[in-house]
């Protein structure tokens, strides 16, 4: 399974790091996966989305 929240589907993205020398390197950044409980069951879901949920609680 990706490392993808399931319930907006955030995956990873690419930036570019940028050393003193200016020596490009390609970058991942990845969504911050928390386990939740979602309508009875246990997912992967990034944090934006656990607190807009607990929002409309």
């Amino acid at each position: 399974m990706p490392r993808m929240c399931a319930i907006c589907g955030k995956t990873y993205s690419r930036t570019i790091k940028r050393s003193h020398s200016m020596r490009a390197s390609i970058v991942r950044l990845l969504p911050n996966l928390q386990y939740t409980v979602h309508n009875g069951k246990r997912i992967k879901a990034c944090t934006r989305c656990i607190k807009t949920q607990s929002k409309s609680k």
